[in-house]
């Protein structure tokens, strides 16, 4: 009797997840036709107001409680093709439409994108009684290891873990008494120590700038047809290595970047960091439209700001509201009114330029004037070094000063085409800016990094992550939108979060200290069947990943092993020679060694 009634009781199924298991299926089947590009029916699955609501057929796709009276469910089980959803696509799996089904009959729970839902603090670190687990980074990683029928693979060599460590932190290989000095340490500490020495070495802000360039668009001419040189934009490359040795908290990094020009009593420096939306694309071709291009250097800048500190594909909401993320096509002009009151000369190779020293030149400079101070006669050397040092123009961000514009909607993105006016304002799936706060570029830029913004620090942690595991807790580092793929270890990326803000105050330094200390990150890479047959793409890193050595590393590990490397860190770009002619193109042409540009002198033949 007892074994009959054990036998016919049946487990309840937990509650259906919307963010789990059912909005998948409706952003891969439904959003096509009724997102936020297309609302056929007056149907719209991007937002719950608007997918509870009464369609044009005077029906509500949901009745929660009820599937069999809900209209999306008839349709995705209508016999009429006509009917039947989704039209012109092959019908939802059985599975697939039971789902859906049983989660309306629970309820139909709508829940917000995860990376929308600010991360919990004091978030409980896996207990292990492993001794594998060197920091708390493992013992998220030992639990999900472990429950996926894998276990961690031992320690790298010493030889292995220098070379990596090397590579990961400072972009270089060692040399060959630096390989020794650390295989001949013995001590307990030998390997926190060589981690300390080249976090605090000098070629570390120079390999970590490398990725922050790229993504600011970084380039030392301006982009377009003739592509002219941007004379000076280096000195912003020296101010973000600068900025990446001197472990500038993240924060300040950002609010520097956006708006240093805003910042009350700035500094040189901060306004150098507003370079960094300087290196939006210039079009002075003839022809062209001064104001459209000012007007697209503009969405750049919005573009760009969402997609590095948001991990936001924002650039599709500038012609309508997103396809698959919570952004309407209002909300987008709404935030490029915070960027569009900066002063923007008619020309573009004219905007604004203040004659600034970069940070390496600064330090050259100090060490000229004691060199000057320690000689009782100035050689003509040291003029020439203090001429190479003087303050050179840079374009940087400011605000207009005596005018504001107005901004309004580009009806299909059209800058032509402008619908109603709007005021700065961040969109409403994220969290509001306080009252008090002007609505320009700094408050803008203190809002990404404030405690109640979700994303900022999700997605710069798992950049940094990405740099060493070879992909990101969320594997589309530049998208952590309902499309994205759902983090492999969702608590860790909040508790390194959380970690990130509060506990090591924005410190990048201390973030990468962490992970090269973690057992996790110190494991071999060799493969064993099992785990290849577990796991063929590592994502519970059960073991070291393998990936290819960026195109900057290799060419420089080539240098390095051969004694070529030339270590001089911050200062002008390096335009190799080419051969003449070789750049003979339409309005490049060279006469006697000479540019044709306004330049007009030898050097800058390479560069042209």
């Amino acid at each position: 009797l007892v074994f009959f009634i054990s036998s016919c009781q049946k487990e309840t199924p937990p509650p259906i997840s919307f963010n789990r298991q059912i909005r998948p299926i409706l952003n891969q089947n439904c959003l096509t036709c009724h997102g936020g590009v297309k609302k056929l029916g007056g149907f719209s699955l991007l937002f719950k107001e608007e997918a509870f609501a009464i369609t044009e057929s005077g029906k509500p796709a949901f009745i929660p409680g009820d599937h069999k009276n809900s209209e999306l469910y008839k349709r995705l089980i209508d016999p009429d093709p006509e009917n039947r959803m989704p039209q012109d696509a092959p019908p939802l799996s059985k599975k697939e439409i039971d789902l859906i089904a049983r989660w309306i009959d629970e309820g139909a729970n709508w829940e917000t994108h995860w990376a929308y839902i600010p991360p919990k603090e004091n978030i409980k670190v896996p207990n292990s009684e492993s001794d594998w687990a060197r920091n708390e980074i493992d013992r998220f990683v030992l639990k999900k290891i472990l429950e996926n029928g894998l276990k961690p693979s031992p320690e790298a060599s010493k030889e292995t873990l220098v070379r990596r460590v090397f590579l990961d932190l400072i972009g270089l290989p060692p040399t060959p008494e630096e390989a020794k000095q650390f295989l001949n340490d013995d001590s307990p500490g030998a390997y926190e120590k060589l981690v300390a020495r080249l976090l605090n070495s000098p070629h570390f802000g120079e390999h970590w700038a490398a990725m922050w360039l790229d993504l600011a668009r970084y380039g030392d001419s301006q982009g377009y047809q003739k592509d002219l040189v941007r004379p000076n934009i280096w000195r912003y490359r020296d101010w973000v290595i600068d900025a990446f040795n001197r472990d500038l908290p993240f924060d300040e990094f950002t609010i520097e970047q956006l708006a240093g020009d805003l910042l009350e009593n700035r500094t040189d420096n901060q306004l150098l960091a507003t370079a960094f939306h300087r290196n939006t694309n210039t079009n002075d071709e003839g022809g062209t439209d001064n104001e459209e291009f000012r007007t697209y250097a503009v969405m750049d800048r919005l573009s760009t700001t969402f997609e590095v500190w948001e991990g936001t594909t924002m650039a599709c909401v500038q012609c309508h509201s997103h396809p698959y993320d919570p952004f309407r096509h209002e909300e987008y002009y709404e935030l490029f009114a915070f960027f569009n009151q900066t002063q923007d000369a008619d020309l573009p190779n004219e905007m604004p330029k203040i004659s600034l020293l970069s940070p390496g030149q600064k330090l050259a400079l100090e060490a000229v004037k004691a060199k000057v101070s320690d000689t009782s006669e100035v050689s003509d050397t040291l003029i020439t070094q203090l001429k190479n040092l003087e303050p050179a123009p840079v374009p940087v961000m400011l605000d207009l000063e005596d005018s504001v514009r107005t901004c309004h909607i580009f009806e299909r993105g059209n800058w032509l085409m402008k619908g109603k006016e709007v005021r700065p304002n961040v969109p409403n799936s994220l969290p509001k800016m306080t009252a008090e706060m002007p609505k320009n570029r700094l408050s803008l830029a203190k809002w990404l990094v404030s405690p109640e913004n979700p994303l900022t620090a999700r997605v710069t942690v798992n950049r940094f992550w990405a740099a060493f595991f070879g992909r990101g807790v969320v594997e589309t580092i530049e998208d952590f939108g309902t499309q994205s793929m759902p983090p492999t270890h969702p608590e860790l990326l909040d508790w390194l979060s959380i970690k990130f803000q509060k506990d090591w105050n924005w410190s990048i330094k201390k973030l990468l200290r962490e992970i090269v200390l973690s057992a996790v990150y110190r494991q071999s890479s060799v493969i064993s069947k099992e785990a290849l047959a577990i796991d063929p793409e590592n994502n519970w890193l059960a073991r070291s990943p393998r990936f290819r050595l960026s195109a900057e590393q290799i060419r420089d590990q080539a240098l390095a092993v051969s004694g070529l490397l030339n270590r001089k860190i911050f200062g002008p770009s390096v335009m190799p020679s080419q051969p003449e002619g070789v750049w003979n193109v339409i309005r490049h042409a060279v006469v006697g060694g000479h540019c044709r540009h306004s330049c007009q002198t030898p050097a800058c033949v390479p560069q042209h």
